[in-house]
């Protein structure tokens, strides 16, 4: 009888152990997911933070001055007139940073100023960035055409031509290296007082280079 109890009694202590076991495990089991579901994830990816990189450059230098946006040019479309005199769009400085450097890149050529080709670049293949600073040889074809313009134009050297944007189209991202932004231009030029105002063409590639502004003039 003695034994049975012995027995009875050794039984139950084993099934209480091992409740007590199961009972711990499964606590220890919930403290490790609850640690776990309380790690914050890392959603921040390598592109969100070059992207804000990139936004922080808003303004770049040319010419001695700081050229700014207050429009997005990338929600216009392809072949658009952004500004046509004959429409009465008339240009208004301020809203495009690409047109007021193209503006003032055109007044500084067509009137002489060497400065102007610090910021002119010539296409190459193989350059990282597939343009280089202007080359002797675009350069002087530069100088050349506009020698033949001013004399066509009764213009003398140092003589002033009154440059006007009359039409600028976008034409979209630049084809020849996929980057920048293109525009077809036609300005009113003529002599200071002209009454007869003849219409000129040009195409013009703007860049942003780090903080500042470059162009292809054709």
């Amino acid at each position: 009888m003695k034994r049975k109890k012995l027995f009875s009694f050794l039984f139950l202590l084993l099934i209480s152990i091992n409740l007590v076991s199961c009972k711990t495990l499964s606590s220890n089991n919930n403290v490790d997911s609850n640690i776990g579901e309380k790690v914050p994830e890392d959603t921040t990816s390598p592109k969100d933070i070059e992207d804000t990189s990139k936004e922080n450059v808003s303004s770049f230098e040319a010419f001695g001055k700081t050229y700014i946006s207050t429009k997005d040019l990338s929600l216009v479309e392809y072949g658009t007139n952004i500004y046509d005199d004959q429409q009465s769009l008339h240009y208004t400085a301020g809203e495009y940073k690409e047109i007021d450097f193209i503006n003032d890149l055109l007044y500084s050529y067509l009137n002489e100023d060497n400065s102007v080709y610090d910021y002119l670049i010539s296409y190459d293949s193989t350059s990282e960035k597939g343009y280089i600073t202007i080359t002797e040889k675009d350069m002087e074809k530069l100088k050349k055409d506009l020698e033949s313009l001013r004399s066509q134009m009764e213009l003398s050297s140092g003589q002033e031509m009154v440059v006007r944007l009359d039409r600028v189209t976008y034409e979209g991202i630049d084809s020849k290296i996929n980057s920048g932004y293109s525009f077809k231009i036609r300005v009113a030029i003529s002599r200071v007082g002209a009454t007869i105002v003849p219409w000129n063409f040009f195409t013009v590639s703007v860049f942003e280079d780090g903080n500042k502004l470059v162009a292809h003039l054709f």
